[in-house]
């Protein structure tokens, strides 16, 4: 099968430093016709990728800002060049890179789907055959006559999804445009992506939300510092990211940005976890249970620093990374206390476990009070088995039980 994507070796660099502003500045600044660039003043936002990408895939690139991973996209999809390294593209590509690309502000709704439409390829009568879709998709109906500068960021990663979206794109890129829609709107594209993979679309999708990464992808590509530090599957990209993040921050101590940090994965460390286990009713670390047993997640946690009412959280994931059970201090409206350098203290999680028997991961992570950033997190902390009958198939043993009623009185009586 011919690849729908081919990216080999590549790379891109960017010229950085002072630059002269105008005319005057360049005339008085004596050596400019001689002047070469020196050390230092040139960065490296990507180097040396490599991946393929198979009709019908998807594949989640992920990282933290400034990894590198919307250089790639614009580089694909043509926007910039690469500075070295082979780049091939089979079939048609609709890119959703940067909120609003591709429209004119001045330009109304509706002629900026055309307008867009003819920037990816597509004939006008293409574009009207598709235009009813498009409008409903984005649900911007009553403004497809107002120019588009007067729009929110919703109103824009609306139209500009759905127009990418209804092109019969080949290849579809996604950047982390779709976070500023609400979360109707983000299942509505979610499923509407899983449509056109099915029908041999190949998806390329950028996103700080791990858990959309595994719901859309089933490859992942995890980019740090313009290098791709791992290649997997979406689950195990996912694990791997939070790793590399988990082990920079341990070497750097860097105070974090308040900026997105949970989204980028962000963690001080003032609070360190130091072991996760899983308890039986009896308190006793265990690794299998039996299906529908009490247990506890222990989160046995060391305080560097001053920390005042973090939330504690854990997750219970399949081991393809499907979410099963997700909760928090404060979802629980739980208040933490207040800690101090070099305490300790172990956080237990009691519940009762009705999985069916499989293999399963817990994730624990410790955050700020304002969710700012973490102070730790492990996204695959301990594995564990379940058994039990083989009643059922699939995740969660829900007790049913049957009966059969004829003529209003039971079968079996």
């Amino acid at each position: 099968m011919t690849a729908a994507i081919q990216v080999e070796g590549l790379s891109k660099r960017y010229r950085i430093g002072s630059s002269l502003s105008n005319l005057r500045s360049v005339l008085s600044s004596g050596d400019w016709w001689t002047r070469k660039p020196g050390r230092g003043e040139y960065h490296w936002a990507v180097r040396d990728v490599s991946f393929d990408l198979q009709p019908g895939e998807a594949l989640g690139i992920i990282g933290p800002n400034g990894a590198g991973k919307t250089t790639i996209l614009k580089i694909l999809s043509r926007v910039t060049k690469p500075t070295s390294g082979r780049v091939h593209v089979a079939g048609r590509l609709s890119a959703l890179v940067e909120l609003g690309a591709g429209f004119h502000p001045d330009l109304t709704g509706k002629e900026n789907v055309f307008l867009n439409g003819v920037i990816l390829g597509m004939r006008k009568s293409d574009i009207q055959a598709r235009f009813n879709k498009i409008v409903e998709f984005a649900g911007i109906g009553n403004y497809l006559d107002t120019p588009v500068k007067r729009y929110s960021s919703g109103m824009y990663a609306r139209l500009g999804f759905a127009i990418a979206a209804h092109m019969d794109p080949q290849i579809l890129l996604v950047d982390e445009v779709l976070a500023v829609g609400d979360h109707a709107f983000q299942m509505k594209c979610y499923a509407r992506m899983d449509k056109l993979r099915d029908r041999g679309t190949s998806l390329i999708f950028i996103s700080h939300n791990m858990e959309a990464v595994r719901r859309v992808c089933r490859r992942g590509l995890v980019m740090y510092r313009g290098q791709a530090i791992f290649q997997g599957t979406a689950a195990e990209a996912v694990v791997a990211y939070s790793d590399a993040i988990r082990k920079a921050a341990k070497e750097s101590r860097l105070t974090v940005p308040n900026e997105n940090g949970l989204s980028e994965l962000a963690m001080t460390f003032d609070a360190e976890v130091q072991n996760v286990s899983l308890l039986d009713a009896e308190k006793r670390p265990v690794s299998v249970l039996r299906s529908g047993s009490a247990a506890a997640v222990a989160i046995d946690v060391l305080f560097h620093r001053e920390v005042r009412a973090p939330i504690f959280a854990f997750a219970i994931r399949t081991t393809d990374g499907r979410l099963l059970y997700n909760t928090t201090t404060r979802w629980m409206k739980v208040p933490t206390p207040d800690f101090l350098p070099g305490e300790r203290c172990r956080v237990e999680f009691s519940m009762k476990l009705p999985l069916l028997a499989g293999e399963y991961e817990i994730s624990v992570d410790i955050a700020s009070a304002d969710l700012s950033h973490y102070y730790d997190r492990l996204e695959r902390a301990i594995g564990f088995g379940i058994e039990g009958p083989q009643e059922a198939q699939g995740l969660l043993d829900v007790g049913a039980t049957v009966e059969f009623i004829k003529n209003g009185r039971s079968a079996l009586a």
